[in-house]
């Protein structure tokens, strides 16, 4: 594996981490399976409010096989933005009001385009 590590040193958090693998990995010398060569992933993590941090980032690409027989693929991609922190006393109905709204002006954004 090779990679890099984005540390935020006042919060002493992992803000970031990456790699990929150089080499094929094997599980029992290969018997129980292998993950192939070239394989990537990135987490990526951020404070969204005061001492308060999310994943904001997942990307996972790896295959390799399992027993023999079983092909592995993992092709994940995820991805999450504009995070805000709501009040603790928020009611079910103003947080329907905020997704309605977010949403009605996401879609507002994406026709536009």
């Amino acid at each position: 594996m090779e990679g890099s590590i984005r540390v935020d040193t006042k919060q002493e958090r992992v803000a970031e981490i990456s790699g990929h693998l150089i080499h094929t990995v094997k599980f029992g010398r290969g018997l129980l399976g292998h993950v192939d060569q070239g394989g990537t992933f990135e987490v990526r993590q951020a404070e969204v409010a005061p001492g308060y941090w999310e994943l904001t980032a997942l990307s996972v690409h790896m295959k390799g096989k399992a027993l023999f027989f079983k092909t592995i693929s993992v092709q994940q991609y995820y991805s999450r933005s504009e995070l805000k922190l709501v009040p603790q006393n928020l009611t079910v109905a103003q947080g329907m009001d905020i997704l309605r709204h977010t949403v009605s002006t996401n879609r507002q954004q994406d026709s536009r385009r």
